[in-house]
C-alpha cells in the first residue's frame, strides 16, 4: 500500500483502465488534476482543446472509436457549462464518457444557502448535469474515492452506455488516500448467450425479410459479429443513420439508411418487406416516420430487441414482438444458431430484386453535394474514420459516402449538434492514430473551428472537407417549404448569416489547405488526403438542394421529385414479384 493525492489516483485509475488520451482545458479548480497528468505524461496523453465543448466532443469521438472511456476535464463554472453540450451528445448517443469538473473548496460551496453564489466560479453543477448523465457525483472529503470511481466506470459501461459526472472540489483533489501498489482495472460483468433461435428461424422463414440495424451494434463493438451474421443468413440490411457503416457499400445485402432524409431505396424496401428484425436501434420517429401505419405496411412481424424496456412503452406496430435482452447476448445466440443453419434457406430472389432496384435508382436524386462526398470518400484508405456534422453535409454523407470494409462513420445522431465533427475527429485521430475524415458545412465548421489548432499542434491525420455554399442549406429547405421562402438568418444575401475563408483560417492554424470548385479537382490532392498530417479542403459551390426529402412513411415512388418516366413502374414490378 502507498499514500498519494486523489488527483494522482484519478490519473492512475484512467491508465489502469486503458485510457490513453484525455481532453479538456486548464483552470484554477483543476490545477491539481492537470499537475498529475503532467507527472504521468509518459503513460497518458493530455490534449488541451480550444473550448470545453470541443473537448467534450473529442472525448465522445475517442470513446466511440476506441470503445474505451472518454474523459473530459474542465474547471468549475463556465468550464463545466461549456462542456454540457458534448455530454448531452454522449447521453443521447449512449457514449461512455466521464466528465470531471473542478469545484470550489468544500467549505466554500453554496450548499443550502439561499443566495446565488458563495465561491468564485461556483455553480450548482450536479443538478444541472443529472438530466443528461447516468449518474452525477457530488464529491466531499473523506469519501471512498476508490469505490466511487469503480462504480462510476461500471455505470458508464453497464446496460445502455452513457456519461457520468464527477464534481471535484479542489481540496478533494489534493486529499491523501491510501491505495494499492498496483491499480487493478475495473472488471465488467459479461452475459451468457441468449437463445435467439426461434427469432432467427422466423426471420429465415419469411419471403422478404430485412434486418434494421442501428448504432447500438457498433457501440458494443459487434460490427464484425453482425457482418458475419448477415453473411451467414444472407438477409438484406436497412441501417439507421448511426448504423450506416455496418455493411460495406459493395455488399449485396446493403440497402441505404432509412428516414425522412434518406435516399428512396430504403423506403422502397420498407414498403415491401414482410418481416423485420430490429437490432441496436430504438426506431425513433425521425427514422420510421410519425405515422406508424405507413411504416412496413406489409410486414406480418416486427421483432424489436432492446435492453432498455422504456423504449417498448412506444409500441410501433400491432405485429410487434418485444425482446428484452442485452444485444451482445442476443448476437452471440443468433450467431450460434446461424452457423448451424447457414445455407438452408434461399432468399436469392429477394436479394437479387433489391440489387436490380438499386441499380435502377443509383443515379436518381444525386445533387452536387452527393457526388462530391461520394468522390471524397472514394479517395480514402480502406481503414479510415469519417465524422459528419449537422446539416445537408450530414445527409450527403449518409446518402453517398462509400463505405469500405474498414470505414467507420460517426455523427451527433440524437442531439444533432452542429460543431461535432471537427473535435470528434480530433478525439478519434488521437486515440486511434488512424486517418480521420471530416465532412462539414460552413455553418457547423465555424462552431468549433478552434480545434484545428490542437489538430495542427498534435500533427493529427485529420482531413477536413468543408462544403461551403455560403448558406444554412438545411434550414433553407424548411423556410422554403413552410415560410414562403423567407430566408431569414440563413444566407449572406440578407447580410444576416456569414461564411468565411476557410483556407485562410486553416493556414492561420498552420494547416495545409486548398479551395476547389469542381469535383475532379479533388484528385490532385490524393497525396495530402492520405498522408499523416492534417489537411483542409474548402469546396465552394452554390447548390443547397437535398433530395429526395420525402417524409418518413410516404411512398418514395410517388412522392418527392418526379422520377424519370417509367422508372416507378419498373421498380414496382421488381419489388412486387
Amino acid at each position: 500500500m502507498r499514500k498519494i493525492p486523489v488527483a494522482d489516483y484519478l490519473v492512475e485509475f484512467f491508465i489502469a483502465n486503458g485510457v490513453t488520451d484525455v481532453f479538456g482545458y486548464q483552470g484554477g479548480m483543476v490545477c491539481h488534476i492537470f499537475d498529475s497528468l503532467g507527472i504521468y505524461k509518459d503513460k497518458i496523453n493530455y490534449h488541451s482543446c480550444g473550448n470545453e465543448q470541443g473537448a467534450a466532443f473529442a472525448a465522445c469521438g475517442y470513446a466511440q472509436a476506441t470503445g474505451k472511456l472518454g474523459v473530459v476535464i474542465t474547471t468549475s463554472g463556465p468550464g463545466f457549462t461549456n462542456a454540457l453540450t458534448g455530454i448531452a451528445n454522449a447521453w443521447f448517443d449512449s457514449v461512455p464518457v466521464m466528465l470531471i469538473s473542478g469545484q470550489v473548496n468544500t467549505k466554500d460551496k453554496r450548499r443550502d444557502y439561499t443566495f446565488r453564489q458563495f465561491g468564485f466560479q461556483e455553480i450548482q453543477a450536479v443538478p444541472m448535469a443529472e438530466p443528461i448523465v447516468k449518474k452525477a457525483y457530488d464529491l466531499d472529503l473523506g469519501m471512498d474515492y476508490i469505490a466511487l470511481l469503480d462504480e462510476a466506470y461500471k455505470i458508464a459501461f453497464t446496460g445502455r452506455k452513457g456519461p457520468v459526472y464527477l464534481d471535484f472540489p479542489i481540496n478533494v483533489e489534493r486529499e491523501i488516500v491510501e491505495v494499492d501498489d498496483v491499480i487493478a482495472p475495473v472488471e465488467l460483468e459479461t452475459s451468457a448467450p441468449f437463445d435467439a433461435s426461434s427469432y432467427i428461424a422466423q426471420l429465415m422463414a419469411a419471403k422478404k425479410p430485412i434486418i434494421i440495424a442501428g448504432g447500438g451494434i457498433k457501440q458494443l463493438g459487434l460490427r464484425d459479429d453482425f457482418r458475419e451474421l448477415v453473411n451467414l443468413l444472407r438477409i438484406p440490411v436497412v441501417p439507421t443513420m448511426p448504423g450506416a457503416d455496418l455493411i460495406p457499400s459493395d455488399s449485396p445485402y446493403h440497402v441505404g439508411f432509412l428516414g425522412g432524409t434518406a435516399r428512396r431505396e430504403a423506403g422502397i424496401v420498407l414498403k415491401n418487406t414482410d418481416f423485420v428484425l430490429s437490432l441496436g436501434t430504438r426506431m425513433c420517429n425521425k427514422a420510421i416516420g410519425y405515422n406508424h401505419d405507413d411504416f412496413i405496411p406489409k410486414a406480418t412481424k416486427l421483432i424489436r430487441v432492446d435492453l432498455d424496456t422504456t423504449e417498448f412503452e412506444r409500441q410501433l406496430k400491432p405485429c410487434e414482438e418485444d425482446v428484452i435482452c442485452d444485444l451482445r447476448s442476443f448476437m452471440a445466440g443468433a450467431l450460434d444458431y446461424a452457423r448451424k443453419i447457414a445455407g438452408t434457406h434461399d432468399h436469392t430472389p429477394w436479394v437479387k430484386a433489391l440489387g436490380e432496384m438499386q441499380k435502377l435508382m443509383e443515379r436518381v436524386d444525386m445533387t452536387f453535394g452527393n457526388v462530391l462526398v461520394k468522390h471524397f470518400t472514394e479517395l480514402m484508405p480502406e481503414k479510415s474514420f469519417i465524422t459528419l456534422d449537422v446539416g445537408n453535409n450530414l445527409i450527403y454523407g449518409e446518402q453517398s459516402a462509400v463505405i469500405k470494409s474498414g470505414t467507420r462513420v460517426y455523427e451527433s445522431a440524437g442531439l444533432g449538434s452542429m460543431g461535432y465533427s471537427i473535435p470528434a475527429a480530433l478525439g478519434i485521430a488521437a486515440g486511434t492514430k488512424t486517418p480521420t475524415y471530416v465532412v462539414t458545412g460552413d455553418g457547423g465548421a465555424q462552431m468549433n473551428i478552434q480545434e484545428l489548432n490542437t489538430i495542427a499542434k498534435r500533427h493529427l491525420p485529420v482531413k477536413v472537407l468543408v462544403l461551403n455554399n455560403h448558406v444554412l442549406g438545411h434550414i433553407i429547405l424548411f423556410q422554403d417549404h413552410y415560410l414562403d421562402c423567407r430566408r431569414t438568418a440563413t444566407t449572406e444575401i440578407g447580410d444576416d448569416y456569414f461564411s468565411c475563408d476557410f483556407v485562410a483560417l486553416a493556414k492561420a492554424y498552420g494547416i495545409r489547405s486548398c479551395k476547389v470548385h469542381e469535383i475532379t479537382e479533388l484528385d490532385q490532392y490524393k497525396g495530402e488526403l492520405t498522408d499523416a498530417e492534417p489537411f483542409l479542403i474548402e469546396a465552394e459551390f452554390e447548390d443547397c438542394s437535398m433530395l429526395p426529402n420525402i417524409h418518413g412513411g410516404l411512398d418514395p415512388l410517388t412522392n418527392g421529385p418526379e422520377l424519370p418516366e417509367g422508372l416507378a413502374e419498373k421498380v414496382r414490378a421488381i419489388m412486387e414479384a
